[in-house]
């Protein structure tokens, strides 16, 4: 069943799209993050640093 407990539009849209929106940004913050660390050269001060240069 849907909830009609909610606000009506266009409010609700706005705030389903800060949400879509912030877990987008730490996805992808976190994907960036993974890519960098792998690709960064050997060593846990150069894979970190290639971490967060890459986010």
């Amino acid at each position: 069943m849907e909830e009609y407990a909610r606000e009506p539009c266009p409010w609700r849209i706005v705030d389903d799209c800060g949400g879509a929106f912030t877990m987008g940004v730490i996805g992808g913050g976190v994907f960036q993050a993974i890519k960098g660390f792998r690709n960064a050269p050997v060593g846990i001060r150069h894979r970190f640093r290639g971490s967060v240069n890459a986010v």
